[in-house]
């Protein structure tokens, strides 16, 4: 699952599979999330860590992550 960045979430009652597609359009705004459940009512709670840092990380590799310091907070940043 790893591998295929399939995110799972699961309870006591069953399990939530996860995938995000990449941007659609040139910006990065549009994506496409696919849900396959299996006796579970959630919606991925406990991926959303996981989904927070994948942002992150593609936010990085395009130059777009400010890391906030004393030194720098409260400069603006356009998010693109």
């Amino acid at each position: 699952m790893q591998e295929l960045r399939i995110l799972v979430d699961y309870d006591d009652n069953g399990y939530l599979l996860q995938i995000f597609t990449k941007p659609v359009q040139d910006r990065p705004t549009l994506f496409l999330e696919v849900i396959q459940r299996n006796n579970h009512f959630g919606f991925g709670a406990g991926n959303f860590k996981s989904l927070f840092e994948a942002i992150e990380k593609d936010q990085d590799a395009r130059g777009n992550l400010t890391v906030l310091t004393p030194e720098n907070q409260g400069v603006p940043k356009a998010f693109y």
